[in-house]
């Protein structure tokens, strides 16, 4: 009992350990307001507040909102992406891979998307949404918005 009990508690420190070792601002390039070339589309992300961001995006046609999405990202050991789509939600996407310029999250059991992936490319942020084998892709780029 006494090894099960000092083996949890080994268990816990080195996950903590490696909770406290990922830094909370990394993915600070996602931060700003985000303006989608050619399809009407917006993304505004909150710089970190301890490793918490938070995002909303909104597509308008003809001057009318026709999708609203609040987003959230969890800090972790690897960050927790949160979609909150027309207020529904929370949908949890886990991160699958992370880089300085980039993060994938994923959520198999999802409808749609079940990939979300973001990354830099010198001053653009760029975006694919898809099922989690790649297929039925949807891409977004963004320039900053005007005035920032």
């Amino acid at each position: 009992m006494k090894l099960a009990a000092i083996l949890a508690i080994a268990m816990l420190s080195s996950a903590c350990a490696q909770a406290e070792e990922a830094d909370p601002n990394r993915l600070d390039w996602l931060t700003g307001c985000w303006q989608s070339v050619g399809n009407g589309a917006r993304e505004v992300w909150s710089e970190s507040e301890d490793g918490y961001y938070f995002g909303y995006s909104i597509v308008l046609k003809d001057g009318h909102a026709v999708f609203f999405e609040q987003m959230r990202v969890d800090p972790a050991p690897l960050p927790i992406f949160n979609a909150y789509p027309n207020g529904e939600g929370p949908f949890p996407f886990p991160a699958t891979e992370i880089t300085e310029q980039s993060v994938t999250f994923a959520n198999p059991a999802h409808d749609f998307p079940q990939k979300i992936k973001y990354w830099r490319d010198g001053d653009m942020l760029k975006a694919v949404i898809s099922r989690i084998d790649d297929s039925s892709p949807g891409s977004f780029n963004f320039t900053r918005c005007s005035g920032q």
